[in-house]
């Protein structure tokens, strides 16, 4: 199998030769350390067999500022097929990966290409701010899901410029937990959130696109939700946030699949040695049984991570990774 058709069939729950394998190499400071010690990342995801690579939307505000919540009504979203949105340079300086339009020229038939998206409250905090976008859910309820209902719309039409362009999957990254709970509440999410939300999972579907959650904390309060919204796969299930990987696995694991599994501070940063290969182990014994399960990192892999490292790790994962094909 190639890493498409193995991706692709994971998502389908139709068998597979191995599992997939993804690692999140687009934190520049770490891409630097990396080369110096090892070489650069194109020689990492050939030699450990990574069969994702992402290519990053930028965000929606483009304004250069922020604006009020008074101002969301009427603030400009621009044309969504504007072919800028696929071919953005302008990133932060700690940013090391690729627009979209780079992904898919250098990985298209390599690879499966994953457009990041920012969902509708990562979106929307570029021109509010983070702060006062969670703020601004329960204090202006009305004023945020207004300009949802638009920015879902434009989403929409970003989704029929990738499906051209040749994206094969979608993350609609949207950070709706915390430690132990949720940033808002269930109901509050469910009302203003989740039909936006679920217009876009929906209408990427449609076109025949797989759509990932990137979500950090605990969710486990709307798993079901996300299920019913069309998400075909979650990540990361962050277990330091406080769930618990077995219960994932036994409640939702024929449901959705798991997409991570390698915490980068409370296992790639925490363990080294025979006590990392052991983690890692563990969760491909966890997550792995059945299929529905594509290794990853939970976040991008941060500079304080020695290259070392992350090289042990995934010499562990190929190894592991062979162990769980499905393939007769």
């Amino acid at each position: 199998m190639n890493s498409l058709e193995r991706v692709m069939a994971t998502i389908k729950r139709d068998p597979v030769d191995r599992t997939p394998i993804d690692c999140w190499l687009y934190q520049k400071q770490f891409l630097e350390r990396l080369e110096a010690d090892y070489g650069p990342r194109e020689k990492f995801i050939e030699e450990f067999g990574v069969d994702v690579f992402v290519g990053l939307m930028p965000f929606p505000n483009q304004h250069g500022r922020r604006v009020h919540i008074h101002e969301l009504a009427s603030v400009t979203l621009e044309d969504p097929r504007d072919p800028k949105w696929l071919n953005h340079t302008d990133w932060n300086y700690d940013f090391g990966g690729v627009n979209i339009a780079t992904a898919i020229q250098e990985q298209k038939g390599k690879r499966c290409v994953l457009a990041h998206c920012w969902g509708m409250v990562e979106g929307t905090s570029s021109f509010l701010g983070i702060e006062n976008c969670w703020m601004n859910l329960g204090g202006k309820p009305d004023l945020m899901a207004n300009f949802f209902d638009r920015y879902a719309d434009w989403l929409c039409l970003q989704v029929d410029q990738m499906v051209e362009a040749g994206v094969d999957m979608i993350t609609l990254s949207d950070d709706w937990g915390s430690n132990g709970t949720m940033l808002f509440s269930p109901k509050l999410w469910r009302k203003i959130i989740k039909p936006y939300a679920m217009r876009v999972v929906q209408h990427a579907r449609s076109r025949g696109l797989p759509v990932n959650l990137h979500s950090d904390g605990y969710i486990l309060q709307i798993v079901d939700d996300i299920i019913e919204m069309g998400f075909t796969s979650w990540h990361p299930v962050q277990e330091s946030a406080g769930m618990d990987p077995r219960d994932v696995k036994a409640k939702y694991g024929d449901k959705i699949v798991i997409y991570g599994s390698l915490d980068v501070v409370d296992g790639l940063l925490k363990y080294d040695g025979d006590m990392l290969d052991e983690y890692i182990t563990e969760r491909f014994g966890i997550y792995a049984p059945g299929g529905g399960f594509i290794f990853n990192s939970g976040h991008f892999i941060q500079p304080d991570i020695p290259p070392a490292r992350l090289i042990r790790a995934y010499q562990v994962v190929n190894k592991l990774a062979r162990n769980y094909g499905t393939l007769q």
